[in-house]
């Protein structure tokens, strides 16, 4: 099976003890038929008072410009909120396109789980641009 084939799908969980840390897992295509199901994760997790994210993007075969937006937006919003926005497991192929689009500098990228919530959970709890 292939990635590109994949259909698109948005999960969500706490991780670690901490309440304010939200894992959310996306796959497939993420264009704008994954904004919904994805703003609505972020939504509820908000609601409850989540102001950190791991977002894992390790099956994702592509990313739109929507999808760009909805993450630059909530890094921005986390930040400015105190919480913070930490990306795990990002393809080479996503990794490019950030790249081409020139939005690198605006997010934390980092290889594996256990890093990226150590940078969630660290004293400050806001990731360095």
């Amino acid at each position: 099976m292939t990635l590109g084939h994949t259909r698109f799908q948005a999960n969500s969980n706490d991780l670690h003890q901490d309440p304010l840390v939200v894992g959310l897992h996306i796959q497939g295509r993420f264009d704008a038929e994954g904004l919904p199901p994805t703003l609505s994760r972020i939504d509820k997790a908000r609601e409850r008072g989540c102001s950190r994210f791991l977002i894992d993007l390790e099956h994702v075969s592509f990313i739109g410009s929507a999808g760009i937006g909805i993450f630059l937006s909530l890094v921005e919003e986390m930040r400015n909120e105190g919480g913070g926005v930490v990306f795990s497991h990002v393809p080479p192929s996503i990794l490019r396109i950030f790249e081409v689009l020139n939005v690198l500098e605006f997010l934390e990228i980092v290889d594996d789980r256990e890093r990226a919530l150590k940078l969630l959970l660290a004293p400050e709890q806001q990731p360095s641009p």
